[in-house]
């Protein structure tokens, strides 16, 4: 079968004519992904070789063959048709974490799952199969389940074993297959097995590049159990890929580096050296003993060399053809659909050019040739083919260089290797490097440059644990800078300049006295530095560079040059140099310059690097790529593809890697949803040459020819392009006070001491709005201060007018938004960004304050029609334009500007976050490490082996704990304040422990004989594996507080233990598990237990936070002026506060304020009750005549002497309490009753004291007297529990960490769906305890992240930014797969239990709570429905499925219809529409639902003004839910983005009591991926079945028999429509009748 698949795949029918051979088994190769042929078919060979220590072919009784090379060759080739990037079977992939997902890493799952793919029968499913033949042929393949044995070290040798078999597979370079053959006149079979061997060889290295990015994979057997938390510390999951990765790229590689270069870099790290020699000790104990063969070490030692010495001879097969001039495009951007790979046949229809060859831009426009031979060059067909083989597997073969040198574990052992041979310098100077049609491979070569020369620490401080690298609190600097988070490049080089100058004053001191004595400065300097040595001769320049080991041991031979005296030539050097197309000095030269020479630092880089995007920028194919990677594809025949893109990992180098990487990805990712909106925006205004005034042509014509020789007559000034139509977004800007349109700049700053660009450039441009209807002009005067717009500079003369070209063999064009001539077709000549400071209307007046709005009579109505607009520009893109590295126009562009766009708000917050991540690249890693604990940073970073260092009851942690303030160690008591609602859930919450309540044990059946409920704080004591002894002490619970209303379950009570403890705690938080509601008890915890500490909440969407805020002020016990709540999305909040203000800074302030007034009132009734003040000493409006100073006087001098004697009176005997009571006349009650004992007294001076105890707190902002004084006050001071969204996080922090605002805990709620850089901003919000201080830590306690990573990921508009660099990898993913201890919530509260189990088992032991089997809600059946769930088949409607009016906007109108009508059909039988929601997994079928509804549910129809409760897409919806769901999945031709099974979890877990989804069955049912649920449905029918005569509230019960004649089956979407109309019609004719 193995064969079969390859010979399908790649045969000569293939290779020639690119398609598709008709032979055995194509088609169920074309499918295989959807059966799992992978886990059932290929896997479980390696599984049961390994199991039986793979000496024997005996398995349970059977004989099985050892797995062939072909057998591992054909897997690789599967796992990468099944989910990789740029694939056609798995471009919609992307699972993530869990079982058989899709994802990045989807193809390797099969690896580490533990389900057995063989329960469903012995044959593979052929429901897609060509032929009977095929069927019969693959139900005869013999089939092995997976062992049930199968555990992680058998798995980890299976995959060992897969890899082994891999290299040895013939065609493979580790085994000597052949790149290329330059001889020509070979025949067909040669070429043919050439070519071969270069598909063969990048599967290979494609497998491999999947395999790395996922070496943190993990098998984990399902489980779970009350004490989650301390079960996953003591048994981490196991990683399965990392161990034989490792081992392939590991210390192994150091046989193939010179001896003298090794001996160095051993001398260096002791570790490595140690290893090296137990390595070499171990590999001759192997050898003597034969445990392990020499052609397999030899396979795993060749591998990188043997890539490395395949690339060589493809850059030189390709430089010999690049030299002759035969230029071949990479065309790395293939406007196909997303099924569509072959980028040879139907070329994009567009403009030709006759001038231009093949290059990349003739591929883009259309313009190409692509007939059998070339009319410039006469080069074959099956030349050009090799050519973009060559090209694919050298940038493959990058792409897998990169990955190793950003992975910590194989970097320490890649890095020397490819140093020693210098590779990246050869890859600089090679020809291809300056090969204007291959860009992809300079920006790659760059990419390894800067990565290779990125210093790092040494394998010491890299892969040993915490204890070695000396992570404690209270580090010297000394310390610190030796950690493996810093770039120290620059002190090596200093150091190399250092041996370079000793090394010349002995050997060379005359000829290169200038080196010798220069400063380092100038000796790493490259330019100076090749001015001289320039001048040295060949025989110094070889001397040199080998004795600073920069050339092999056996790389020199004395020979004869002529007549001329012996000199050294370096033979393999020479060799290397010709292959590149180099002299050998050359290389020399380059070598010497690129070891000797500085790297700016990534702080300078990034400070110096423009934040907004520029044209160049937004249009640039290589940086900012189609956003759907059906668009994307290199390599004409292999469809493989590779981008000069940076990856996120699961571990990185350093902080300044982590930083760099989000940087880059974040603006470029910035870039693209940029783009979008420009493209919006300029098409809508419509952009036209100018035509009422005279052109140049028409005086031509008017005058003739001797008019252009009229000097006085010229329009070069005047506009050249009117804007004939309007948008939302954009406007045409105004003309300025100097009469003219575009930007005037007003102050450009001189540079800051130590920096190139300007401090500020400030501009100010003008808004008319006199042509914007009343509503749009409004949406602009909503502009303020810090928002950031965008200005085009718009020339309709230059418009070329074409249309966009054409998608391959499609009948639609390229989305404008991705097509990169889009300039051109639209004369967009620049782009700039700026941000506003301050906006004026036209009498002057700052219409940008925002504390405008709380002043008396709020914001002032804006005066005319014009805006002045004081902008700042981006200095550093100045700066570039006024070097010309920018514009071609110099600083004159910015005149050029006639169209201004602005963006919402929340998306257009990017240059925030930049500059946050510019400021934490620019202070360092000293900055981060007083904001970041040092029990954190490693953890974040990947370092360290021990995964669990940072969870509460690590060592470390313990230690943290014993010296800190306010921390509590494990064995201490803990606060849980109202967690508990008696002393029998108190007992629950512990099972299997002693529990004992106030020193008296809790039995099972004890009861709560107190009427009251109360507190506890609770301490657990571990005296052994079996015993437990919780030790819990109760105090009274407030009687005006409503409290914790939830029972908590075990699982829900570890989290709360662990949150409340220090330390970083992940929480799980399956569907209805009741996340936010365990975040809201550990926010009251530790607000209650740590009164001096202040938490931060962080949200990743304000419904989120606002959620937490209603549900903490719903408890009562939190008082509202300690909330703060920073940024916008208050607006929405309806919190239980009886507060009439908000919880801005603004609005709490406001609050203060208000609360000051009432209590002052309080304080002057106690004066005049005492005597003290009367009503005349008040003001003229009867204000109260105090303040917070002079209350505190009063407090002191009268109220507080009067307490002291009456408790002394107390004290002496009196009983006469109400006698002495010195404040009667303050509490009129007192009187009418009569009665006062000594604790009510007391009381009632509690009372008088809590008043003036908050009037001291308000004393500051009394004093204070600008608003953003009070609110900074408020901020840093008061507030103790302070909530913002990530991107409001980013947003702030300048401002935060200027203010010196500090804090203890943070907790993040969606941590799942944050970028990696949103989480990790958060905890960098301040500085350390000291700033000025070396040994500076941050006081940051506890670290909560919550979130569910099986769930949708981070939103990432771009794909090729999700599937490529993993850009949608959040930080609490890559902890769970980096193996942190996590808690997963085991009890859902949402679902009935049959429709939690359509996603319970994507979980560990995910089970129900009581309630949802008990109460009635859920007994109930749907009324009018017989099933709680179905998936109901949709046909064809009208002869159509899925239909795409615009490129990936996909509709399916028989499913919308079908959906609305079942909606239709609910309603008239009772149902609330508020309870029902509609859903989609296509922004387009959203639309079309939208219009539907509008229709069917219009004005003058029955259901006029009804519409469901939403109407949305699956991935909005997240985090939502509703009683019934109605989901239409769209897609009849492919699964769709549906197969990732993350999007599937969030589509069937948002209702409560009933899903309906409406699909093409015979599609999703061969997909692998949704098996386990869709299995669910298939045993359901496929057509919708109703219950007729029942209507919304009846009493039928889930199970209970329906009566056969009330059973209704509907037959398509024509028969519901029907249906719905009769019903429709009769409720008319009842509507009428009781009307007459």
């Amino acid at each position: 079968l193995a064969n079969q698949i390859v010979l399908a795949f790649y045969s000569k029918n293939y290779q020639e004519n690119r398609t598709r051979p008709k032979v055995k088994n194509a088609k169920w190769l074309d499918n295989c992904d959807k059966n799992g042929t992978i886990e059932r078919c290929f896997w479980p060979w390696f599984l049961h070789c390994a199991s039986n220590n793979a000496d024997t072919d005996s398995i349970s009784g059977g004989t099985v063959e050892m797995p062939s090379p072909e057998v591992a060759f054909a897997l690789a080739i599967l796992s990468n048709r099944r989910g990789s990037f740029g694939s056609s079977t798995g471009s919609e992939g992307g699972a993530g974490e869990g079982g058989g997902g899709g994802g990045a890493d989807s193809q390797l799952w099969f690896v580490v799952d533990d389900y057995d793919y063989s329960s469903k029968g012995n044959s593979i499913s052929t429901t897609t199969s060509s032929s009977s033949q095929d069927q019969q042929d693959a139900e005869n393949t013999v089939l092995l389940p997976i062992p049930k044995h199968a555990t992680s070290e058998i798995r980890t040798k299976a995959f060992s074993l897969l890899l082994s078999s891999l290299l040895s597979y013939k065609e493979t370079f580790a085994n000597g297959g052949k790149i290329t053959n330059e001889i020509k006149g070979e025949n067909q079979d040669t070429n043919e097995n050439e070519t071969l061997s270069i598909v063969t060889q990048l599967e290979v290295v494609k497998f491999f590049i999947a395999s790395f990015q996922s070496m943190e994979l993990r098998y984990k057997k399902h489980g779970g159990g009350n004490n989650a938390l301390m079960k996953a510390i003591e048994n981490p999951s196991v990683g399965v890929l990392e161990g034989p990765l490792v081992d392939l790229v590991g210390i192994r590689l150091w046989d193939a580096i010179p001896r003298r270069k090794k001996y160095l870099e051993m001398k260096r790290d002791g570790l490595l050296r140690k290893r090296y020699q137990l390595y070499k000790k171990r590999s001759s104990c192997a050898s003597d003993c034969g445990t392990e063969g020499k052609d397999v070490n030899q396979l795993k030692l060749s591998f990188v060399p043997g890539m490395v010495q395949r690339l060589l001879d493809a850059l030189e097969y390709l430089g010999g053809r690049s030299s002759e001039g035969n230029e071949i495009t990479d065309a790395p951007f293939n406007y196909a659909d997303e099924d569509d790979n072959d980028m040879d046949e139907d070329a994009p229809s567009g403009d030709a050019n006759d001038n231009r060859s093949n290059s990349e831009e003739d591929v883009m426009n259309g313009t190409g040739s692509d007939s059998a031979k070339d009319n410039q060059n006469g080069q074959t067909i099956t030349d050009r083919h090799r050519a973009l083989l060559l090209r694919s597997f050298i940038s493959k073969c990058l792409e897998l260089l990169l990955d190793l040198l950003s992975y910590p574990q194989t970097r320490v052992y890649v890095a020397p290797y490819l140093s020693s041979h210098h590779l990246a310098v050869k890859l600089a100077i090679s020809k291809l490097y300056l090969d204007r049609s291959f860009v992809l491979y300079r920006q790659q070569v760059d990419m390894l440059l800067d990565s290779e020369r990125m210093e790092v620490a040494t394998a010491a401080s890299t892969v040993s644990g915490l204890e070695n690298i000396g992570l404690v609190e209270g580090d010297t600097a000394t310390q610190i800078e030796n950690l493996p988070y810093n770039d120290v490049s620059a002190r090596i080089v200093n150091q190399r300049a250092h041996i370079l100058q000793k090394l010349l004053h002995r050997h060379h001191a005359r000829e290169a006295s200038e080196v010798v004595f220069a400063g380092v400065g100038r000796v790493t300097d490259a330019k100076w530095l090749k001015e001289k040595i320039a001048m040295w001769a060949d025989d110094t320049m070889y001397d040199v560079c080998y004795r600073l080991r920069l050339v092999d041991d056996d790389d020199d031979e004395v020979i004869q040059l002529g007549n001329e005296k012996k000199t050294r030539i370096c033979m393999k050097t020479a060799d290397v140099a010709k292959k590149l197309g180099c002299t050998c000095r050359e290389l020399l030269e380059s070598i010497l310059l690129y070891h000797q020479s500085s790297r700016q630092s990534d702080g300078a880089i990034l400070s110096s690097a423009p934040l907004y995007p520029t044209e160049a920028l937004l249009w640039d194919r290589h940086s900012v790529p189609p956003g759907n990677y059906g668009l994307v594809s290199e390599g004409s025949i292999t469809g493989i593809t590779s981008l000069s893109l940076p990856k996120l990992n699961a571990r990185f180098l350093s902080a300044g890697d982590y930083l760099l990487r989000n940087f880059r990805l974040f603006r470029l990712e910035s870039a693209y949803e940029i783009r979008a909106d420009l493209v919006d925006a300029i098409k809508r205004m419509r952009p036209m040459p100018k035509q009422d005034g005279y052109t140049e042509d028409s005086l031509n014509d008017y005058y003739g020819n001797s008019f252009n020789q009229d000097e006085n007559v010229a329009n070069d000034e005047s506009p050249k392009t009117e804007f004939q139509g309007w948008a939302r977004m954009g406007l045409e800007l105004g003309t300025n006070k100097l009469d003219k349109q575009g930007l005037r700049l007003i102050r450009v700053d001189p540079p800051r001491l130590g920096e190139s660009v300007p401090a500020s450039v400030i501009a100010e441009l003008v808004l008319d709005l006199r042509h914007c209807a009343t509503s749009l002009a409004a949406e602009w005067d909503e502009i303020g201060e810090f928002d950031n717009l965008f200005l085009v500079s718009v020339d309709a003369s230059k418009m070329t007018g074409a249309p966009a070209p054409m998608m391959r063999r499609k009948d639609r064009r390229v989305p404008d938004e991705e097509d990169f001539t889009f300039p051109e077709r639209y004369g967009i000549q620049a782009v700039r960004g700026c941000m506003v400071l301050e906006v004026r209307d036209e009498a002057g007046t700052i219409l940008s304050d925002p504390a405008l709005a709380y002043e008396e009579g709020g914001r002032p109505d804006p005066k005319g029609k014009r805006r002045f607009l004081r902008v700042a520009l981006d200095p550093a893109q100045y700066a570039a334009d006024a070097l010309g590295r920018g514009s071609k126009l110099g600083t004159d562009v910015y005149d050029t500007f006639n169209l201004v766009v602005r963006r919402h708000g929340r998306e257009n917050n990017f240059k925030a976050v930049l500059e946050t991540i510019r400021s934490l690249m620019r202070g360092g890693a000293m900055s981060m490490y007083r904001s970041i604990p040092s029990w954190l940073m490693p953890v974040i970073l990947g370092y360290g082996g021990d995964p669990a260092a940072a969870s509460f009851s690590s060592p470390q942690l313990t230690a943290f704990a014993v010296k800190t303030a306010g921390v509590a160690t494990p064995d201490d008591e803990l606060d849980y304040g109202d967690t508990f609602i008696d002393i029998n859930h108190l007992r629950e919450s512990f099972p299997g422990c002693i529990v004992t309540v106030d020193g008296q044990d809790v039995t099972s059946d004890e009861q709560d004989a107190s009427p009251n409920r109360k507190k506890y704080r609770v301490k657990v004591i571990e005296q052994g594996e079996s015993k437990t002894e919780v030790v819990a002490t109760s105090y009274p619970f407030p009687p005006r507080y409503n409290g914790n209303p939830i029972r908590f379950t075990p699982v829900q009570v570890t989290a709360i233990r662990s949150g409340l403890s220090p330390g970083l705690t992940t929480i799980i938080g399956p569907p209805g598990t009741g996340k936010t509601d365990v975040a809201v008890q550990i926010i009251s915890n530790l607000y209650h237990s740590f009164p001096t500490q202040k938490t931060v909440v962080v949200t990743h969407s304000n419904a989120a936070l606002n959620d937490i805020f209603d549900k903490v002020m719903a408890r009562g016990d939190v008082d509202e002026r300690y909330m703060l709540r920073l940024g916008s999305g208050e607006k929405n909040l309806q919190t239980a506060s009886t507060s009439s203000h908000d919880f801005t800074k603004n609005g709490r302030v406001a609050h203060i304020f208000f609360r000051r007034g009432t209590l002052l009132e309080k304080v002057q009734k106690l004066s005049e009750a005492l005597g003290v003040s009367g009503k005349a000493e008040r003001g003229v409006d009867g204000s109260p005549s105090y303040t917070c100073e002079t209350s505190e006087y009063f407090y002191f001098h009268h109220v507080k002497k009067r307490m002291d004697l009456f408790e002394a009176l107390v004290e002496s005997g009196n009983s006469a309490i109400l006698d002495i009571f010195p404040f009667t006349a303050y509490f009129p009650d007192l009187e009418t009753e009569g009665i006062l004992t000594a604790e009510g007294a007391r009381e009632k001076f509690s009372h008088i004291k809590a008043i003036f105890d908050e009037l001291a707190e308000y004393r500051p902002i009394e004093l204070l007297r600008s608003q953003r004084q009070r609110t900074d006050y408020l901020l840093t001071t008061q507030a103790r529990i302070v909530a913002m969204t990530c991107t409001h996080a980013a947003i702030a922090r300048a401002h935060l960490v200027e203010l010196g605002f500090h804090y203890d805990n943070i907790i993040m709620e969606e941590a799942g769906q944050m970028l990696d850089v949103e989480t990790f901003v958060p905890l960098l919000l301040q500085r350390g305890e000291s700033d000025d201080s070396a040994s500076a830590h941050s006081r940051l306690k506890r670290v909560c992240l919550i979130g569910d990573h099986n769930q949708l990921p981070p939103v990432v508009k771009n794909v090729t930014f999700s599937k490529f660099s993993r850009y949608d990898q959040s930080l609490f993913t890559r902890l769970i797969r980096l193996g942190v201890p996590s808690i997963e919530l085991n009890k859902q509260g949402r679902a009935r239990p049959e429709l939690a189990r359509l996603y319970s088992w994507r979980y560990d032991d995910l089970g129900d709570l009581e309630h949802v089997k008990t109460n009635d809600v859920f007994k109930k059946a749907n009324a009018g429905l017989a099933h709680t769930f179905q998936m109901i088949n949709v046909e064809d409607f009208e002869g159509r499925g899925e239909s795409t009016p615009t490129a990936y906007f996909y509709q399916n109108i028989g499913e919308a219809e079908y959906a609305v009508a079942l909606f239709q059909y609910m309603v008239l039988i009772g149902y609330p529409p508020e309870k029902i929601s509609i859903l989609t997994t296509y922004n387009g079928q959203k639309d079309l639902l939208h219009d539907i509804v509008s229709q069917r549910c219009g004005v003058n129809t029955p259901l006029a003004g009804i519409s469901p409760g939403a109407i949305s897409t699956v991935d909005q919806y997240q985090g939502q839910q509703n009683d019934y769901i109605i989901l239409s999945l769209v897609r009849t031709k492919a699964v769709g983005h549906l197969r990732d099974i993350r999007r599937l979890i969030v589509a069937v877990s948002r209702a409560r009591l009933g899903l309906y989804m409406f699909c093409r069955q015979s599609v999703f049912c061969d997909c692998h991926e949704l098996r386990r649920t869709i299995d669910q449905f298939l045993v359901r029918p496929s057509k919708l079945q109703l219950v007729k005569g029942e209507n919304f509230g009846m009493d039928r019960k889930v199970g209970d028999s329906i009566p056969e004649a009330s059973l209704y089956e509907v037959h398509d979407v024509a028969d519901l429509g029907a249906l719905v109309h009769s019903m429709q019609q009769e409720c008319s004719d009842k509507g009428e009748a009781k009307e007459e």
